[in-house]
C-alpha cells in the first residue's frame, strides 16, 4: 500500500517525515498529523520538537502510529473519513459518478456481470486505474455494505442499537 492510500495517515496519527529535498532538515524528524490539504494534497505535520507545521506530501510520511485516543470509534471514523475522501477523487478522477457508470459497477460487483468475485487488479483493469486506487475504491463499498449488514438489517445487534440510540434522542 503506498502512502498515497495508507488509510493510517489520520489526523493525529504520530508520523516520521523522510524523502524532503528542500527541507531537508526536517527529515527524520517526528510529528502528528494535523489536517489534510485536498487542494495541495499535502498534510499539515506539527513537529514534536518544536512545533513547526510543515505541509508534506503523503509518499513524505512514514506512518508510526495511531493517534492516541480514548475510544476505538473515532480511529474507526478517520479511517472512514480518509477513505471516502480517496473514493471521492476516484470517482472524479475516472468519471464514475454517471448513472451508467454507477450501475455498470453494481452489476459487476453483486455477480450481475457474470463474475462471481472482483479482485482489485480486475477492477482497476476494467477502469484504468491503479490497482491500489481500486483497493481503496473496493474498501470504501465493503465499509457501505458491512454498514448496511451492521446497522439496517432489522435483527442485527448493531440495527438494534441504533434503533434505542434514535429513539432516546428523539
Amino acid at each position: 500500500m503506498s502512502e498515497e492510500t495508507d488509510t493510517r495517515l489520520v489526523k493525529g496519527a504520530i508520523v516520521k517525515v523522510h524523502g524532503l529535498k528542500g527541507a531537508a532538515e526536517y527529515n527524520g524528524c517526528i510529528g502528528h498529523l494535523e489536517e489534510f490539504n485536498e487542494e495541495k494534497g499535502r498534510w499539515s505535520v506539527k513537529l514534536a520538537k518544536d512545533g513547526f507545521i510543515l505541509g508534506v506530501k503523503p509518499a513524505n510520511i512514514q506512518f508510526q502510529r495511531a493517534p492516541p485516543v480514548d475510544d476505538d470509534d473515532d480511529v474507526e471514523g478517520a479511517i472512514m473519513e480518509r477513505t471516502q475522501r480517496r473514493f471521492q477523487k476516484i470517482i472524479k478522477k475516472y468519471n464514475l459518478f454517471s448513472e451508467d457508470k454507477a450501475g455498470e459497477i453494481a452489476d459487476l460487483l453483486t455477480g450481475g456481470a457474470g463474475l462471481s468475485k472482483v479482485s482489485p487488479k480486475d477492477f482497476a483493469t476494467k477502469y484504468g486505474m491503479e490497482e491500489e486506487e481500486a483497493e481503496v475504491f473496493l474498501k470504501w463499498i465493503q465499509m457501505g455494505v458491512h454498514f448496511k449488514e451492521e446497522a439496517i438489517d432489522p435483527h442485527s445487534s448493531a440495527s438494534e442499537k441504533l434503533a434505542d440510540d434514535l429513539s432516546t434522542k428523539l
